[in-house]
Formats: structure tokens, C-alpha cells, sequence
């Protein structure tokens, strides 16, 4: 994948593996090493409008690793 496919504020997806289904927001490209570096949420629970509770997490993945949603 090229990085012109991926940009600031994409969202994207873990097709496989131990993050297999979980989705991230793209805050940073570097096209040289090919990475990507996404925030992601985890937990969130809704009652009545409220969030009751969220871990909010941030890492780096390869190109190869997401999906654009």
C-alpha cells in the first residue's frame, strides 16, 4: 500500500490478529518507515448520553496491519 492512502484523521482497521476488528483514527503518516500512528479507544460504554468508562490507547502499526474503513 502506498501512503498517499493514508492521511491525518483516516480511520482504519485491524483485519486479523490479536486487535482483529478494532478500528483507530490515523494521527501521524511517516511514509519512510512505512508507519502509521493511531489512537484508539477501548471499553466505551454509553448510559443515557454519559460515557461510564474508556481506556484510550495509542500505538504505531505498519501499513501492512490496517485497513482504511
Amino acid at each position: 500500500m502506498g501512503c498517499a492512502e493514508y492521511g491525518p484523521g483516516d480511520v482504519v482497521y485491524f483485519p486479523e490478529g490479536p486487535f482483529s476488528g478494532v478500528c483507530g483514527v490515523v494521527r501521524e503518516v511517516d511514509a519512510r518507515r512505512e508507519e502509521l500512528r493511531i489512537d484508539f479507544g477501548e471499553g466505551i460504554v454509553h448510559r443515557e448520553g454519559g460515557v461510564l468508562r474508556e481506556r484510550r490507547h495509542r500505538m504505531t502499526v505498519g501499513f501492512d496491519e490496517v485497513e482504511l474503513v
